[in-house]
């Protein structure tokens, strides 16, 4: 089943958007389980990163859609986001937010069907592994595999991936607990590193994603040992 957000402050939209939903779901098989919104502070303000798709308006009273994507993608950087707006000069600007599309109003069944199975497509398979971090923020969905490495420092915890770093309370053992297996890998007291970002070696020293990390000296044995299996496995 996949889970959708429509964020749009006409109730027309909405109830347009759940009949397509409807009729897409008798016509090509697809189960929808739809949360409508009609302003983006109130989809914002308990958001949990379990949706597969958002459509949002950005032409809202109180806080538009544009400034509605940047904060959900603080939230959630995984989700598909369509904007369904009457202000396409303005829907450009969602590559900044990663949107993946725009429907300009009034939309058209086939338009949205259309737009709909390619934004399927996109969305990330159900049985990806996901990383639930709760931040100041709020909750945010991690993809396991996107983490280079968590970094320990003090009682915080930091999360580093490609794009961003989010930090959380926490100690080594709960990160531990969480990334104990392959491909993760704790090669000291304040560094556990995904054996998918190491690029080298030297020494003591793993480069992983472009940063130097020292592999504590009991550990180096083990630590290419590890590395050594995952790259079999990943070439078998």
């Amino acid at each position: 089943m996949w889970r959708v957000a429509v964020v749009d402050d006409q109730a027309s939209v909405r109830t347009q958007m759940e009949s397509y939903f409807e009729r897409y779901q008798q016509e090509q098989g697809e189960r929808f389980q739809i949360s409508a919104f009609q302003d983006a502070a109130q989809f914002l303000d308990r958001y949990q990163p379990e949706y597969d798709l958002v459509l949002m308006d950005i032409d809202m009273p109180g806080m538009d859609g544009l400034t509605a994507a940047h904060r959900l993608r603080k939230l959630d950087p995984s989700v598909v986001l369509i904007f369904v707006t009457n202000l396409a000069q303005y829907a450009i600007n969602g590559y900044e937010v990663s949107a993946v599309d725009f429907v300009v109003k009034p939309v058209s069944y086939a338009k949205f069907a259309f737009k709909l199975e390619r934004a399927l497509k996109l969305a990330l398979p159900k049985d990806r592994p996901m990383v639930l971090i709760k931040t100041e923020e709020g909750t945010v969905a991690i993809q396991r595999g996107d983490i280079t490495y968590v970094e320990v420092q003090g009682h915080n915890l930091f999360y580093h991936t490609g794009e961003e770093t989010y930090r959380v309370r926490g100690s080594l053992k709960q990160a531990e607990e969480e990334f104990g297996e392959m491909p993760f890998f704790t090669c000291n007291k304040c560094y556990i590193v995904n054996l998918a970002f190491v690029d080298a070696v030297r020494e003591n020293v793993a480069v992983v994603a472009g940063d130097e990390i020292v592999v504590s000296r009991p550990k180096k044995k083990a630590f290419m040992e590890a590395l050594a299996a995952y790259y079999n496995r990943a070439a078998s």
